[in-house]
């Protein structure tokens, strides 16, 4: 056989291989979801509930939690954090020193908000899925992030 043959039999076998994955997938009754759904936007904030929440708050409701002593959680890339992030965030670091600062702070129960630079920037969600995963229950996604937050003259600090 030449090498021709064996690279045409390699695509058959990884076109075979997606199909009939996707094709298992579909008729899963627990498929996985290809896509991931939009998070909902918070109508309004209900910290008394004990069911597990994801959802994502606006410029107005970030002013309330901030006003609330809850914890932020700042998502960018330590460089950015220290040009400037919301007074007293904590920043993204090594995801189990995360987990342990966060939880040395307060219980995984405990409402925590975790945002981004701007509303195009998904290291919050993705961030926020991570957080969930490891067990934390009320997450909140402020998608303005730091850009909205710093316009609207909200407290803030710089480490440079």
């Amino acid at each position: 056989m030449n090498f021709k043959n064996h690279i045409f039999q390699v695509y058959v076998i990884l076109v075979l291989s997606i199909v009939i994955s996707l094709a298992t997938n579909l008729i899963r009754p627990n498929s996985i979801s290809l896509l991931s759904k939009e998070l909902e936007q918070a109508e309004s904030i209900n910290l008394e509930t004990d069911d597990p929440v994801l959802l994502v708050i606006s410029l107005d409701q970030a002013k309330e939690f901030y006003e609330k002593n809850t914890l932020f959680l700042d998502a960018r890339d330590e460089a950015y954090f220290n040009k400037g992030h919301i007074k007293g965030a904590i920043k993204n670091i090594f995801l189990m020193e995360l987990l342990f600062n966060i939880e040395s702070l307060q219980s995984k129960e405990d409402p925590l908000v975790v945002y981004c630079g701007d509303p195009g920037c998904g290291d919050s969600e993705d961030l926020a899925y991570t957080l969930q995963d490891a067990g934390f229950t009320k997450l909140y996604v402020f998608k303005g992030g730091w850009l909205e937050w710093s316009a609207a003259n909200y407290p803030s600090e710089s480490i440079e």
